[in-house]
């Protein structure tokens, strides 16, 4: 799988569907699944949304629907769903919405933004009315317990794609 993995460019909406086809769509559901986890697990549903992997949750959450984890798949739904519809695959049209998403006034954001070490550190805080530290332990529990877990659930989707002799 990982010969399929490395095909897949994440950059930007316009790489990321030509190459997504190049995979078979299972193994695309279960790589988009990974990230999230991977990313959710580093730095949360900020760090997700935040990367160019976030481009990907509609896959993860099809993909977490495959590997029998509806739970979380639900929460990242309930999670990117103030982001708009269509979710917003192009990065900084995600930053926009994660801000317009917070609630907070412009003369908010601007104070914010203004005085934070960095630009990271302030979408952190702007972001803070969203809820994510809360959902952040709801993934990761689910991650760790839903379905014997994210890397048995994987793992039995995997070898059901590709029995191993």
């Amino acid at each position: 799988m990982n010969l399929y993995f490395n095909r897949i460019d994440f950059t930007d909406p316009e790489t990321f569907s030509p190459s997504a086809a190049l995979v078979p769509r299972p193994v695309l559901l279960l790589y988009a699944a990974h990230f999230f986890v991977s990313e959710v697990h580093n730095g949360g549903f900020l760090q997700f949304f935040w990367n160019s992997t976030g481009l990907m949750a509609p896959e993860s959450v099809l993909g977490f629907e495959a590997i029998g984890m509806p739970k979380l798949a639900a929460l990242l739904v309930e999670v990117a769903t103030p982001l708009g519809t269509p979710y917003p695959r192009d990065r900084n049209a995600r930053w926009d919405a994660l801000l317009i998403a917070s609630g907070r006034t412009e003369s908010d954001l601007k104070e914010i933004f203004e005085r934070a070490p960095n630009l990271y550190v302030a979408f952190e805080e702007a972001i803070e009315p969203l809820s994510f530290k809360e959902r952040n332990r709801q993934a990761w529990d689910l991650a760790r317990t839903e379905n014997g877990g994210f890397q048995e659930a994987a793992t039995r989707f995997a070898q059901n794609l590709h029995p191993v002799q």
